[in-house]
């Protein structure tokens, strides 16, 4: 099993937290659009790292021009010498029409053809036509000359939560990045079952597709610090509806409501209450010992595993700490 870990924040330092996940052994280096644009943290991890593989966990596409993001991808595969992974995520119903203005409409077979188009116009580098008329996207001109190929063919992840889009990730994908707000047991009875099914269906086997998922991370001395936090970064992202089914396969539908009433006042104590006994199933979180035993449950399960840690509620002082805690404990060279 692959380790893969996240890095973020202040883009002034984000090339230098790249290279130190590179230099303590780790398979891969990834980056979040969240607060900033997953191409230009891309950008700063490829240029600071030699060997690493550097991902986008994950990308928006709807807000985007499929042709913008194939055109970003190639560049990060040229400046990064083949080692980029375009990560590509749909994004909630509510974040695509209230944050961004675009139309929220059957994310699943729009994500599938954004793919088709993103790979067309990719191809393009190489000489090649494009005449794409689908149902979602229209595109018949390639990009203006001067630009060659990627170095090599880039591999294309899609996120998952949900079976239909992880059976549409089987279809046309290269890769599933699962949530982070997950388990061992979701992964095998859920993710692996829909991406075997969609790759089946499109005459590939499920071994085809690699299965990434991150994890929520929170390694403290003081265990109940760790589960504190992680059960503040579980509660939060068990407000979104979209995540009710990991929930609700783990017996913990009847926390959604209290969750999102304390959300909306932001009583953030009583959301870490409501949430902490969910920790042991969808966090890892404690002690050192205690995170690596929980991790290890993922092998057999996931061919790769991105640590992050929570980063709504812990100051930026814990941030700081739990990520080189887990740069220390969880390094493949250590």
């Amino acid at each position: 099993m692959d380790l893969g870990v996240v890095v973020g924040g202040d883009l002034r330092r984000l090339g230098g937290l790249a290279r130190q996940v590179e230099d303590a052994g780790f398979e891969s280096v990834w980056v979040a659009e969240t607060a900033r644009s997953a191409f230009v943290q891309a950008a700063l991890a490829c240029q600071s790292t030699s060997r690493i593989t550097v991902g986008t966990n994950i990308a928006l596409v709807f807000p985007r021009s499929p042709t913008i993001t194939a055109m970003s991808a190639r560049d990060l595969a040229e400046l990064s010498e083949g080692r980029f992974i375009l990560g590509l995520g749909s994004q909630v119903k509510r974040i695509n029409e209230q944050r961004f203005g675009v139309a929220f409409e059957h994310p699943a077979p729009k994500m599938a053809e954004a793919v088709e188009v993103i790979r067309e116009v990719l191809a393009t580098f190489e000489g090649k036509p494009i005449d794409h008329r689908g149902r979602f996207y229209s595109v018949t001109m390639p990009p203006f000359p001067g630009a060659g190929s990627a170095p090599r063919p880039v591999p294309i992840y899609l996120a998952a939560v949900n079976a239909r889009m992880a059976e549409a990730a089987g279809r046309c994908a290269d890769g599933v990045m699962g949530h982070p707000m997950t388990s061992p047991e979701y992964v095998r009875q859920v993710l692996r079952p829909a991406i075997r099914r969609g790759a089946e269906a499109s005459g590939r086997r499920g071994d085809d597709v690699n299965v990434t998922t991150g994890v929520i991370l929170q390694v403290s001395e003081d265990r109940g610090e760790a589960r504190r936090e992680a059960a503040m970064q579980i509660g939060f992202y068990a407000t979104t509806r979209t995540y009710r089914p990991v929930l609700e396969m783990h017996g913990f539908a009847d926390r959604i409501e209290p969750l999102r009433r304390a959300f909306a006042r932001q009583d953030l104590p009583e959301m870490i209450d409501v949430a902490l006994p969910m920790v042991d199933a969808l966090g890892v979180a404690g002690t050192v010992e205690e995170c690596r035993d929980r991790l290890a449950a993922y092998e057999g399960v996931a061919d790769r595993v991105i640590l992050g840690g929570a980063w709504v509620g812990p100051s930026e002082d814990r941030i700081a700490a739990n990520h080189r805690s887990i740069l220390q404990a969880f390094a493949p060279a250590g």
